[in-house]
């Protein structure tokens, strides 16, 4: 990593109004680019992120990792006052982001209309459950959610079984809505370099979770057919799944093409396969894949996940072991590219993505103390003067360390 570099979104203020995953990992996305996050916390507790999840000698990790590289200002927004500061600072901001309940801005005297007017250059995001239009806008929405409706449950378990969560407890919409706020606030910088106005974006829990199915609505629309549930497997194609070794071990493989095909039923002793009619093409073998699936976890029961491997990457098969996480800690490809160890504490950081050859993000950085940087804000950025940042404190419209 080069030291003493520009990060590409230095210069770019992002105002975080908003709780938990989607709409605040959007902002940590940007401050890991060097913008400036300035993020709106409630008093008393803050975001309901500090207190969520797993937790290490009392420090819960998805707020550590979530809020580092962020400013913590406490503002009661329930109270004029506190409205009056937001809108301070809205006027001082490159990006807001607004994921509080839907229509709640707007309530507050904040509508994407009036924000345009009081700052022309002011690029909007609204993190929603359903988005801004269509009859389920006013709805609130989390991850299991947005997973219903986008079909990602009906598509994620075994043929015969229930719907399934898809990442078990990990909220996966969460996630990829904040990578497509991310971009869609990037996109937006790049076109005010030409028209010097903001714009405003919508992005919901279930976009692009819905966005990745969205060829199974066209099957069906075109067909008739409901495509369902297939387990670990892929498309089509076979052996595709997950496979146990005879060290107990869970493997994931995946053969694809009729070249793959060939290669793989030699390296595991099944040269017949070759001549077989049924299995000549994709189509065939996903027809017939429950006996070539069975015929591959009978090779794979009998062998080590090591010995497993080799025989199928040395013949060009793609194969992985399915790893915990702490398999993934020790793991020397994760190591190596994705994870490292934090200058300030030693704790195992993974790097910021995408890799950025000349500008990579900053990994460092810890989430700040409820307020810590309320003063600093309110007085370096909106020229507040001291009495006037006491006089708020001592009337409990915002906290400070």
């Amino acid at each position: 990593m080069q030291e003493d570099r520009r990060l590409p979104l230095e210069g770019i203020r992002v105002l975080e109004v908003g709780e938990l995953i989607a709409g605040p990992f959007t902002c940590t996305l940007l401050g890991e680019f060097g913008a400036d996050v300035i993020k709106i916390e409630r008093p008393k507790r803050g975001d309901l992120i500090r207190l969520f999840g797993p937790q290490t000698d009392g420090e819960f990790v998805y707020w550590s990792m979530l809020a580092r590289n962020k400013k913590s200002v406490v503002v009661d927004l329930n109270n004029t006052a506190g409205r009056a500061i937001l809108g301070d600072l809205i006027r001082q901001s490159d990006v807001l982001m607004d994921s509080l309940r839907p229509g709640l801005f707007d309530t507050w005297g904040f509508d994407d209309e009036t924000l345009q007017s009081m700052n022309p250059r002011l690029i909007t995001l609204h993190v929603s459950g359903f988005g801004r239009t269509g009859p389920y806008s006013s709805r609130p929405g989390y991850d299991p959610v947005a997973q219903a409706i986008s079909g990602l449950s009906y598509m994620t378990g075994d043929p015969n079984g229930p719907p399934m969560r898809a990442g078990g407890s990990i909220p996966v919409c969460d996630f990829t809505t904040s990578f497509l706020g991310a971009l869609g606030i990037c996109l937006a910088i790049i076109e005010r370099f030409s028209s010097e106005r903001g714009q405003v974006i919508d992005v919901a829990l279930y976009d692009l979770a819905f966005r990745v199915l969205a060829p199974l609505l066209t099957l069906y629309d075109r067909s008739g057919e409901v495509y369902g549930r297939h387990g670990n497997r892929s498309l089509g194609g076979g052996p595709t799944g997950h496979f146990r070794t005879k060290d107990d071990t869970w493997l994931a493989i995946s053969i694809q093409g009729d070249d793959q095909f060939d290669r793989c039923a030699r390296a595991i002793g099944r040269e017949d396969w070759t001549e077989k009619p049924e299995y000549q093409t994709i189509d065939s073998r996903t027809i017939h894949r429950e006996v070539i699936d069975g015929a591959m976890a009978d090779w794979v029961a009998v062998r080590t996940a090591e010995d497993v491997v080799d025989k199928l990457e040395s013949n060009g098969l793609v194969c992985g072991v399915i790893l915990t996480p702490a398999d993934a800690a020790q793991d020397p490809h994760l190591k190596s590219r994705s994870l490292h160890r934090s200058g300030t504490d030693g704790s195992l950081l993974p790097w910021p993505v995408p890799m950025l050859s000349c500008t990579p993000g900053q990994s460092e950085g810890r989430a700040p103390d409820l307020g810590e940087q309320t003063a600093e804000v309110l007085k370096q950025i909106l020229g507040y003067t001291d009495d006037r940042v006491e006089s708020l404190r001592s009337a409990g419209i915002i906290e400070m360390l």
